[in-house]
C-alpha cells in the first residue's frame, strides 16, 4: 500500500531532483515576497480575530469593478435579494411556477428558489466508513456516493411517489477493482453511461453502466467491467495518486491531476493517454475542471497555491505552458470550479478562504512570486493541525475579485462550488471541517446558510441542478440531503423569534407523521375526558 501523504501519513518527497520545488528553510529566508514577520502579540491578536471571522463569515472585495459586474449579472438573473423568513407572496409564486401550465421566466424561478434555500436535513444512508465524493448525475435523477470501503453506491427516488414524500434508496452498488486507501474521486459523463474513478495509483479506471441490468447477475458477479488506463511504464514500483478526474462534455476525453505534479488527458474510446503536461504545478495537482460545455479551456489547481488556465488549442508537440495564472492564496488550493460562463471561477484553499477570479485579469509575476514564497513558508500540516494565525493577510499582487471566509478547510481536500443555473449562480457553497455545509451569498457577501448536522468533516457537497436540494457526504459515514421546510425556517435562522413546535411541526430528520389510528385514539380519549369533566358527581342521584 502506498504512503498516503494527503490524508493520513507524514509528507514524503520523491527521490528525484526537484531543485525548483525545494521547500527547505533556506528558500524561506530572504524571500522578497514572503510572509512578513510579526511579533507574538500581533500573531495572537490576528489569531483571535480570525477565529471570530471563521464563525461569522467575511467578504473582502479585491476588484470592485469585476465584483460589481458579477453582482449585476446575478441581479439580472434572479432579481432582488432573497429573504430568510417565510413569505406568502413567494409561496404563491412557487405554487404558480410549479404548476405544469404556469408560465415563468428564469429570473422569477430563480427568485423563488433563492427564497427557499435548503434548511432541513434528511438522512440518505449511514455507513461504517468515510465518504469522499457525492454528486448528482443524469441531471439529478440519481445520486452517486463513493466511500473508503471500495464501493460506489447509487441512490434514487421512487418515481411513483412525490418528491416531497419519496426518500432516496440504494438502487445500485459497484465494487472497484483496485482501491489503495480510498476512492479519491468519481466522475460520471453527461449521458450517465460511463463512470470513472481514481485512487492512490497511477491509473484511471473506466466502466460502462447498464441501466437495464442489476448490479449483480444470477452468479453474484458484477455486470460492470473496469478498464484501467495507466501512464507509468514502471507500474508497481512508484505509485502516484490521481486526486481528480473529469469527463469532457462529449465524453471522448478524461482529464486528471496527479501527485506527480502533472496533468494527463486520456482518450476514452481507445483507452490511452494522448497528452501529458509534466510539472504542470510545483506540487500536487489537487483539482482540474473544464471551463464550460464545449470549451477548450481547462482549469487546474495545486498545492503550490496557484490556479492555472490551459487552452487545448495552444497545445503543440513541444512544451505546454498555461495561458494564464491566478495567484493570491497563502497555501495550497484544494478545489477549483467554473461558473460555466467562461469568465469567473473559484478556488478553495487551505488558507481557509475561497477566492473568485475573473478570467480577463490574470496575475502578474509579482503575485506568482509572492504566492510561491508564502506557500513555501507554511510549516503547518492541515491534516491534523489547526490553521495558524496570519492567513488573513493579503498577498502582494492578488488579482482575485473577492475573498470569502467563514468555513474551515482541514483534514482533507474540501470542495467548493457555484450554485446551479436555476439559482442564477448566486451562491457559493462548500463543505467544512466542522461538519457543516456553508452557503455564501455573492451579492451580499454574507453566509446565507450554515447547515449543521454532520459529526466529521464534510468533504464534498453537491447542489441539485433542477431543485433546491443539496447533498453532503462526510467522514462520519453519513450521506445527507438538505431541502427546504417552512417549519424549520425559524429553527435555522438564529435571529428570528422563537417558535413553539407542536406534534405536527417537528423538523427532525426521523420525523414521522401521526397515523390515523393514533389520531382516532387521541380523539376518543379526549372526548371521554371531556364527558367526564362536564358531568357532575351527583348526576345519578336525581
Amino acid at each position: 500500500m502506498p504512503y498516503n501523504r494527503k490524508a493520513c501519513s507524514p509528507s514524503l518527497k520523491r527521490n528525484r531532483n526537484d531543485s525548483d520545488t525545494d521547500f527547505s528553510d533556506d528558500d524561506e529566508e530572504g524571500g522578497s515576497g514572503g510572509c512578513p514577520k510579526m511579533t507574538a502579540q500581533e500573531e495572537q491578536r490576528m489569531f483571535e480575530r480570525e477565529q471570530q471571522i471563521a464563525f461569522s463569515g467575511r467578504c473582502t472585495i479585491g476588484d470592485p469593478e469585476s465584483c460589481t459586474q458579477l453582482r449585476r449579472d446575478i441581479n439580472y438573473r434572479c432579481g432582488p435579494r432573497p429573504s430568510t423568513s417565510y413569505n406568502t407572496t413567494a409561496y404563491l409564486m412557487n405554487r404558480d411556477i410549479t404548476h405544469r401550465h404556469a408560465v415563468a421566466t428564469p429570473s422569477s424561478t430563480a427568485h423563488v428558489l433563492n427564497t427557499h434555500l435548503p434548511n432541513q436535513k434528511r438522512r440518505v444512508a449511514q455507513l461504517r466508513t468515510k465518504n469522499f465524493c457525492a454528486q448528482y448525475v443524469q441531471n439529478g435523477r440519481k445520486l452517486v456516493v463513493s466511500s473508503q470501503d471500495e464501493k460506489i453506491r447509487f441512490y434514487c427516488r421512487n418515481p411513483e411517489k412525490s418528491k416531497y414524500r419519496s426518500r432516496y434508496y440504494q438502487c445500485n452498488e459497484l465494487r472497484v477493482d483496485q482501491c489503495n486507501w480510498s476512492i479519491l474521486d468519481t466522475a460520471v459523463n453527461q449521458d450517465g453511461n460511463l463512470i470513472a474513478y481514481s485512487t492512490w495509483k497511477d491509473a484511471v479506471y473506466i466502466g460502462r453502466l447498464d441501466e437495464q441490468n442489476h448490479p449483480q447477475n444470477a452468479d453474484g458477479q458484477q455486470n460492470i467491467t473496469w478498464f484501467p488506463i495507466e501512464w507509468n511504464a514502471d507500474a508497481g514500483q512508484n505509485q502516484y495518486a490521481v486526486f481528480c478526474c473529469r469527463f469532457s462534455d462529449n465524453s471522448e476525453q478524461i482529464v486528471c491531476g496527479t501527485s506527480e505534479y502533472s496533468i494527463h488527458v486520456f482518450d476514452v474510446e481507445q483507452r490511452r493517454r494522448i497528452r501529458t503536461i509534466v510539472n504542470a504545478h510545483e506540487d500536487d495537482v489537487n483539482s482540474v475542471c473544464f471551463a464550460e460545455l464545449g470549451s477548450n479551456l481547462i482549469y487546474s489547481a495545486g498545492d503550490d497555491g496557484l490556479v492555472k488556465v490551459w487552452d487545448k488549442r495552444a497545445w503543440s508537440d513541444g512544451d505546454v505552458i498555461p495561458v494564464g495564472v491566478f495567484a493570491g492564496h497563502r497555501d495550497g488550493v484544494t478545489y477549483v470550479d467554473s461558473r460555466q460562463d467562461e469568465r469567473y471561477l473559484l478556488s478553495n484553499s487551505k488558507d481557509q478562504t475561497i477566492k473568485v477570479w475573473d478570467l480577463r485579469k490574470f496575475s502578474g509575476r509579482e503575485g506568482v512570486e509572492a504566492t510561491r514564497a508564502c506557500v513555501q513558508s507554511q510549516k503547518w500540516d492541515y491534516r491534523w493541525q489547526p490553521a495558524p494565525p496570519g492567513l488573513c493577510q493579503a498577498v502582494a499582487g492578488d488579482t482575485s475579485v473577492m475573498t470569502l471566509r467563514g468555513h474551515s478547510v482541514l483534514h482533507t481536500l474540501v470542495r467548493a462550488k457555484f450554485s446551479p443555473e436555476k439559482t442564477g449562480r448566486r451562491y457559493i457553497y462548500t463543505g467544512c471541517a466542522r461538519g457543516e455545509v456553508v452557503v455564501y451569498d455573492i451579492v451580499s457577501g454574507t453566509v446565507s446558510r450554515r447547515l449543521k448536522g454532520h459529526q466529521a468533516v464534510v468533504r464534498e457537497c453537491d447542489w441539485h441542478p433542477e431543485e433546491n436540494e443539496i447533498v453532503s457526504s462526510s467522514w462520519d459515514g453519513v450521506t445527507t440531503v438538505w431541502t427546504w421546510d417552512e417549519r424549520a425556517e425559524n429553527n435555522i435562522a438564529p435571529f428570528d423569534t422563537p417558535y413553539q413546535f407542536g406534534d405536527e411541526d417537528s423538523c427532525d430528520e426521523l420525523y414521522q407523521p401521526i397515523k390515523k389510528q393514533q389520531l382516532r385514539k387521541r380523539k376518543t380519549v379526549a372526548q371521554r375526558n371531556q364527558q367526564c369533566s362536564s358531568s357532575t358527581p351527583f348526576a345519578n342521584f336525581d
